[in-house]
C-alpha cells in the first residue's frame, strides 16, 4: 500500500507567517525534508531588533525563538534589568524552571528561587575564593530533567569588560565533522543522568531528591524537536560503556565542534538552547574565573515546549 504524508513548512518573521503544504510520499522517516540550510549560521546572533526586554512584545519573543533555534546561542545586549525583570522576561519566554532549596545551597538569590547566581561573590557579598570556579566543565544545563529541552537565560549585571567568557560548542553541527567511528559509539550509547549526579547538587536534600526520581536517559544521538537537527548528547562521566572508546569521543567531539566565545559586558544577556549547545565558563585563558573582579551573572532557565 502506498502511503504519503502532508508537509508543513511554518517560516516565521516580524511581519507574521508563512505557511507552505506538500504531499510526499512515505518512504523513509525522512519524508518530510529539513531545510539545513538556515541551522548553519554561526552560534552568539546579536539581537538588536527587540530592544528592552522589559518591554518586550510578542513579535520579539517569537524572533528570540527562531533565532534560538537558527543560531543555538543568542546575544541580546545593553539590559539593565532588576531580578524581578529577569525573572519575567524569563517566564514570558517559556515556563520557568524552579530548583528545590537545598539544591542552590548557601548562594541562593534572596525572593527568587528562579535565579542561579553565577558570581564569585556569595550572595552575603563575600569573595568565594581564588580556586573556586562554578561551570568550568563542558556541560549542558538541566540535563537531569525529564523535559531537557529548555533555554538558561544568563544576565551580566556587574562585569569587567571583555574579561569573563563563556564558550559554546555546537552539537548539533559536529555530527557532521567527527569520525565514523565517533558517530558510531554515539549510535550505540545511552547516557543516563541522575540528579544525584550533578556536582553542583552536592549539598541537595533527600526531600528535594526525592522530587527527581526517574534517571533521564539520553541517546547519543537525538532529533532537536524544534527544527528536526540531528544532534550528539555525550558526557565524559556516568557511562557504563568502553571508557576508551568514551575517552575518544569525547575528544572528537570536543576539538571538532564549531565553537563560540561570548566575552561579557555589563548588560548582556545571553540565552542558549541546551538541546543544542554545550558550555562552559573560564576567561580569555580558558582557565575559571578566580580573581576578585566582580562576575555577576544571574541565570534563570525556562522550558521551551
Amino acid at each position: 500500500m502506498i502511503t504519503f504524508v502532508l508537509c508543513v513548512l511554518i517560516t516565521m518573521d516580524m511581519v507574521g507567517l508563512t505557511v507552505t503544504f506538500e504531499l510526499k510520499l512515505n518512504n523513509n522517516e525522512r519524508s518530510c525534508p529539513v531545510n539545513m540550510e538556515q541551522y548553519q549560521a554561526h552560534m552568539g546572533y546579536t539581537i538588536s531588533e527587540v530592544g528592552n526586554l522589559t518591554n518586550i512584545d510578542n513579535a520579539g519573543l517569537t524572533l528570540i525563538r527562531r533565532k534560538l533555534l537558527e543560531h543555538g546561542v543568542v546575544v541580546v545586549k545593553s539590559q539593565n534589568l532588576t531580578r524581578a525583570e529577569q525573572v519575567r522576561f524569563s517566564g514570558m519566554l517559556g515556563q520557568a524552571v524552579l530548583l528545590p532549596p537545598s539544591f542552590y545551597s548557601k548562594d541562593f538569590e534572596p525572593g527568587f528561587p528562579e535565579i542561579h547566581r553565577a558570581t564569585n561573590y556569595w550572595a552575603n557579598g563575600t569573595w568565594k575564593g581564588q580556586d573556586h570556579c562554578f561551570g568550568c566543565d563542558w556541560h549542558k544545563d538541566g540535563d537531569f530533567q525529564q523535559n531537557g529541552y529548555l533555554a538558561s537565560i544568563l544576565y551580566a549585571d556587574e562585569v569587567v569588560a571583555n574579561k569573563s567568557a563563556t564558550f559554546f560548542l555546537d552539537n548539533c553541527q559536529v555530527m557532521e565533522k567527527v569520525a565514523k567511528s565517533t558517530l558510531q559509539f554515539l549510535s550505540k550509547t545511552v547516557f543516563t543522568i541522575s540528579v544525584r549526579d550533578i556536582p553542583d547538587f552536592v549539598n541537595g536534600s533527600e526531600e528535594d531528591f526525592a522530587l527527581f526520581p526517574v534517571v533521564k536517559k539520553h541517546a547519543g544521538i537525538y532529533r532537536h524537536p524544534g527544527n528536526g537537527r540531528e544532534c550528539a548528547f555525550i558526557t565524559n562521566i556516568l557511562v557504563t560503556e568502553s571508557k576508551r572508546d568514551l575517552e575518544a569521543a569525547w575528544k572528537d567531539v570536543v576539538e571538532k565542534s564549531p565553537k563560540y566565545v561570548h566575552y561579557w559586558t555589563t548588560g548582556d544577556v545571553v540565552i542558549w538552547d541546551n538541546l543544542a549547545v554545550m558550555h562552559r565558563a573560564g576567561t580569555k585563558g580558558l582557565s575559571g574565573p578566580g580573581d576578585r573582579n566582580p562576575r555577576m551573572l544571574y541565570r534563570t532557565q525556562t522550558f521551551l515546549d
